[in-house]
């Protein structure tokens, strides 16, 4: 069984190995190829749609700014903008106050219309002096980047942010000004003065400053930088430079390969999770396919070894549609033809061995009734009338038994015993110091059937060979006892023995079976293994004291 197992495990882990492992090179290739060329694909779309999203933004940012422009250039033509440059009033009159408040009301309407990206709107007249009720934006021109604006002698465009502190009402606020020329709209290109709108940047860059891992640089057409996340974040990554529309506007940004870092480890995940979860399925789909394979061959070397065990009956039946079933089918004729054959051997063995048993009995017959003669002789040399009789009726009843040719013929226990005390009687008539037998058998055992006449050449062997070349008083015990289905028969006297030598020259030739002066001997042994499957031999040992104890066994459970 355990071999099997092992040979079971050999092919299956051998089959599954080499499979896995094409499983897996062709899966990784395959992979690998798909990784490699999908890898910058992936990254030219992530960086085309980060680039997408920063033209985007940006546009919105544009668009929003060109609008204020259009917005500024639209205030510059209201009457009240225009007028408060005609009045001749004096600057420190009433007259002249009343106008400017009134010109601050109605930018402050203008101011309303963009509440949540204009932070106020106010004007400076020709001589850079801002035109106010309270002096909140007078420092304003004396500021660099309003100087800056001037010194290029720009008419309209956006400043660079700077910080503007309103004096105590709101505070610090960082800021873009748009600046727009104010022309006489009733001249040709008389300018006036200056229009100057503040941006809210907080609610403008919202957008822009919505993505933490967007770093751009937003540039109007004259270079003016209204937007800056980038610097300090240049030498990070490779700086990206896109113009928006046609007006000049330029944006300059950077896509932060942390994010695109993100999102390859995530496709690296899944393309691991991928390979995983296909290499699972397709190993749980080539395990089913090679135990329907490993099955079939599994169940014929379970049915070779039960032959090579001695089965004859073994049959296995495989349905798999394939060489498997034909090799089962060939494994059944081939045990069945196995089976016919073996059964042709055996009966003709078995009839050679009943005939060579036959011939040994042809040679048995004479033997005995040689012996028993030479008994009659002796009685008649006495004139010994009435033990001649006694004895020929012994012998007679013998030979009813004796030339009875059945090999196989069985008795009881207790017939036995009464043919060898027969044979005995007839010994004790020639033999002066032939004992009497000691019979031992166990309680029960009396009319168990035993071989006929079995006991017969273990006794002459006891008598001829031990007992009467003896000088001395002897004995011959008989036992025979059961034990597990086992019956033990022992032949056991006291007589002169045999030398190591010889015992060892008897035991050879009995397991030789080389016949020789041996007959009765081998005719035991092979009455035995022609009647009984299961039977233990002959053994001959030297008894302790001198004599010799035969022993034979057999199983027959019939008790």
């Amino acid at each position: 069984m355990h071999e099997r197992y092992r040979t079971r495990t050999r092919i299956f882990w051998k089959i599954l190995g080499i499979v896995l492992i094409s499983i897996i090179f062709c899966v990784l290739v395959t992979s690998g190829f798909m990784y490699f060329y999908m890898k910058p694909l992936v990254e030219n779309s992530l960086i085309e749609k980060r680039r997408d999203m920063v033209l985007n933004l940006s546009e919105q940012e544009v668009n929003t700014l060109e609008e204020i422009s259009l917005y500024a250039m639209n205030i510059t033509f209201d009457d009240t903008v225009q007028n408060i440059f005609k009045i001749e009033e004096p600057e420190n009159s009433y007259m002249f106050f009343a106008q400017i408040q009134t010109m601050e009301k109605k930018l402050k309407e203008y101011q309303m219309l963009y509440g949540g990206l204009i932070q106020d709107i106010f004007v400076v007249d020709g001589q850079g002096k801002v035109l106010e009720m309270v002096n909140t934006y007078r420092d304003l021109v004396g500021e660099e980047p309003y100087k800056e604006f001037m010194k290029n002698e720009r008419i309209s465009g956006f400043t660079p942010r700077y910080i503007f502190d309103y004096h105590g009402i709101i505070g610090e606020k960082n800021t873009i000004a748009y600046v727009n020329e104010i022309y006489d709209k009733n001249g040709i290109k008389v300018g006036l003065g200056k229009l100057v709108i503040l941006l809210d940047t907080e609610n403008m860059d919202a957008a822009l400053m919505s993505d933490e891992e967007l770093y751009l640089r937003l540039t109007t057409p004259e270079g003016v930088t209204v937007f800056d996340s980038l610097t300090g974040h240049e030498a990070m990554d490779p700086i990206y430079m896109d113009r928006i529309g046609e007006t000049g506007w330029k944006v300059e940004y950077r896509i932060d390969n942390r994010a695109l870092e993100t999102v390859i480890r995530r496709m690296n995940s899944m393309v691991a999770v991928t390979i995983g979860l296909i290499l699972l399925v397709m190993l749980s789909f080539m395990l089913l396919v090679l135990m329907r394979i490993i099955s079939p061959l599994d169940t014929l070397i379970r049915g070779m070894q039960s032959v090579a065990q001695g089965s004859r009956t073994e049959h296995i039946e495989i349905h798999s549609q394939d060489e498997c079933e034909e090799a089962a089918d060939v494994f059944n004729k081939m045990v069945e033809s196995i089976e016919k054959h073996t059964e042709q051997l055996v009966d003709s063995e078995k009839k050679q061995y009943e005939a060579q048993l036959k011939m040994l009995s042809y040679q048995l017959n004479p033997h005995f009734i040689y012996n028993t003669l030479n008994a009659i002789i002796c009685l008649a040399r006495k004139c010994s009338y009435e033990e001649i009789i006694d004895l020929t009726k012994a012998f007679i009843k013998l030979l009813q038994s004796l030339l009875r040719t059945d090999l196989q013929a069985m008795t009881t226990v207790e017939m036995e015993k009464e043919y060898i005390d027969n044979y005995l009687h007839v010994l004790q008539m020639c033999y002066r110091n032939v004992p009497d037998i000691v019979w031992q058998i166990q309680s029960g055992l009396e009319k168990r059937e035993i071989p006929r006449m079995i006991l017969y050449p273990l006794v002459e062997n006891s008598v001829f060979h031990g007992i009467v070349p003896s000088d001395k008083t002897c004995f011959l015990h008989i036992a025979i006892k059961e034990k597990e289905g086992w019956i033990s028969v022992s032949v056991e006297d006291n007589g002169i023995g045999c030398t190591q030598e010889e015992l060892m020259e008897i035991r050879n030739r009995l397991e030789s079976e080389k016949v020789e002066n041996h007959i009765g001997l081998f005719n035991v042994n092979g009455r035995l293994r022609l009647i009984y499957k299961n039977s233990r031999p002959l053994i001959i040992n030297s008894r302790e004291g001198g004599g010799t104890i035969i022993q034979f066994s057999f199983y027959d459970r019939k008790i």
